[in-house]
């Protein structure tokens, strides 16, 4: 049985579906929901839409899809 990760909030822990906001990291590059966010101003790197911001930062998709084959 193969098991299928999907993308998630590292906070509250819900998976991220298209059309909702978030904001990404700039340190750790982890993308968490916007109302999840605990990160000042200064510390975000990318927000918007998740599909906007996945698409402005396709180096962040890459490494997820990276760690869960592995």
């Amino acid at each position: 049985m193969e098991k299928k990760v999907r993308p998630h909030c590292h906070v509250c822990m819900k998976e991220m579906k298209m059309g909702q906001e978030v904001v990404m990291d700039g340190a750790f590059k982890g993308i968490i929901h916007a109302n999840c966010n605990y990160l000042t101003a200064i510390e975000i790197e990318d927000k918007g839409l998740f599909e906007e911001v996945i698409g402005r930062n396709p180096r962040w998709f890459k490494q997820f899809n990276h760690l869960i084959s592995h």
